[in-house]
């Protein structure tokens, strides 16, 4: 099991779910099931499925009681709150917090065991990287799209990052345009990949007649 690989996933998740809560106002409850499966499926990448599961939850388990020792103690950081809101996940994982109130980390932690495992899982299934590459290039469209709106929108009072992304989010023309490009360019690094992989079987197939 590769530690290092272990260490940034879980780094990944730490600052994800921080930063997408910040960033994209309308994914906060969802910015530490997001973090997690990215983390989980950096881990998965070129693995088998178990070895990903695993990774998923290790990195999830440790980034998340990381994450809560770390807010505990400083509340913001160059501006950012450290805060990580989890209202989706709050009933099931009250409980546990009553019973232990000490274990502040209980949330992300438990949220990093599951989906962690969860993305771990997605990210050692050979067919589902192109999915998760098609998905990765529509949100950097979307995300390129709100830096766009804020840029030409910089000095308004009246304006907000939070405006910024809700306007892209509901513009069909950019919605369209952020799709076509993410399909284009999967299906562009699909066939490139295929060629790549015959031009190798070949070479390889030459080099064992000589």
């Amino acid at each position: 099991m590769d530690f290092r690989k272990i260490a940034f996933a879980s780094l990944i998740y730490m600052i994800w779910s921080v930063l997408i809560g910040f960033f994209v106002p309308l994914l906060t409850t969802w910015s530490a099931i997001i973090a997690a499966i990215v983390a989980g499926i950096y881990i998965g990448h070129n693995s088998k499925a178990f070895e990903g599961v695993t990774g998923g939850v290790i990195a999830g388990l440790v980034g998340g009681i990381a994450s809560s020792t770390i807010m505990f103690q400083i509340q913001s950081f160059a501006g950012i709150p450290l805060r990580v809101s989890a209202s989706l996940l709050d009933p099931a994982f009250g409980l546990v917090q009553t019973a232990v109130p000490w274990f502040s980390g209980a949330t992300l932690a438990i949220t990093g065991i599951i989906f962690g495992g969860v993305g771990g899982l997605i990210g050692s299934r050979e067919k589902l990287k192109i999915v998760f590459m098609f998905l990765t290039l529509f949100l950097l469209y979307i995300f390129y799209g709100a830096v766009d709106n804020a840029a030409w929108n910089w000095g308004r009072s009246d304006w907000t990052w939070n405006m910024s992304i809700s306007h892209v989010l509901t513009n069909r023309i950019d919605l369209f345009v952020a799709v076509v490009f993410a399909a284009f360019t999967t299906i562009l690094y699909y066939f490139l990949s295929l060629n790549d992989k015959s031009d190798r079987a070949n070479l390889i197939t030459k080099i064992n007649f000589e």
